[in-house]
């Protein structure tokens, strides 16, 4: 692949190019997406610094955990990729949503909507991004869509066809990302664009980790990768199940509100 393209004699890394891109189309959606609910965001500016630095201080533990780089390498080690890690950033982004929304009676729900669909591009590009470089590729495949990284500044370099996971979790991300568009444009109740999003990224990643070729630790069976896509998994689902619960709680407040006293 091309993991960097020159222009005028300059040289520019096609992954950081991905990235920028994925983060200013997720700008984007948060803002639209915050004005299709008429929710203020006012409280993500005041708390963005607090927001940005626990999203990526867990980001980037994660990613020393799970490509086995010494602490010691916390802030050095970047490689050909942003060196960050989708399941710490999600983990240490929904905790400190959780708390700043209690401290401010916000509402968290709303939150993580609009949060997870800004998220969303900027993993899709991620993903575009990783096929250029030749990141985090797949094991050797005898199909026919099989992809080659003859460049030889290609991270995983193969002349052996390899399945090309990154394209297979952008088409998924894309596809995730306009159901769950639909779901917050055609229901009410928010959370649940947001909770969709979470669990059904973490069961992508955690299936398409087993079609992961590159290097990485691994506990009995499982990639450290997928226990972390499982914890997330039972987040979602404890914030649906929390959601049903104040669901049902809103429904018999109103049926009581509505009974009249005999």
């Amino acid at each position: 692949m091309w993991p960097f393209f020159e222009l005028a004699g300059i040289y520019f890394p096609v992954y950081n190019i991905a990235l920028v891109i994925g983060i200013l189309l997720g700008a984007g959606e948060l803002f639209l997406a915050a004005r299709r609910k008429r929710v203020m965001l006012q409280f993500l500016a005041d708390n963005f610094l607090w927001l940005l630095v626990v999203t990526l201080f867990f980001s980037r533990l994660a990613e020393v955990l799970l490509r086995n780089f010494s602490l010691l390498d916390f802030p050095f080690a970047w490689g050909n990729t942003a060196g960050l890690s989708f399941f710490g950033a999600a983990l240490g982004l929904i905790g400190m949503l959780a708390l700043l929304a209690r401290r401010y009676n916000e509402n968290f729900f709303t939150w993580l909507d609009l949060i997870m669909l800004a998220v969303a591009p900027v993993l899709f590009f991620h993903h575009i991004g990783t096929f250029f470089v030749g990141s985090e590729y797949g094991i050797p495949t005898a199909l026919p869509w099989g992809v080659t990284f003859t460049n030889p500044d290609a991270v995983g370099y193969s002349t052996i066809p390899l399945h090309p996971v990154q394209l297979y979790a952008a088409v998924i991300t894309l596809g995730l990302f306009a159901a769950a568009s639909f779901i917050f444009k055609t229901t009410a109740r928010a959370g649940k664009a947001g909770t969709f999003l979470l669990l059904t990224l973490s069961i992508m990643y955690f299936c398409l980790d087993f079609l992961r070729g590159d290097s990485a630790p691994t506990f009995g069976v499982l990639r450290a990768s997928q226990y972390f896509t499982l914890v997330l998994a039972l987040i979602a689902a404890g914030i649906t199940l929390r959601m049903k619960i104040a669901a049902r709680e809103e429904r018999r407040g109103e049926l009581h509100i509505k009974t009249p006293d005999l």
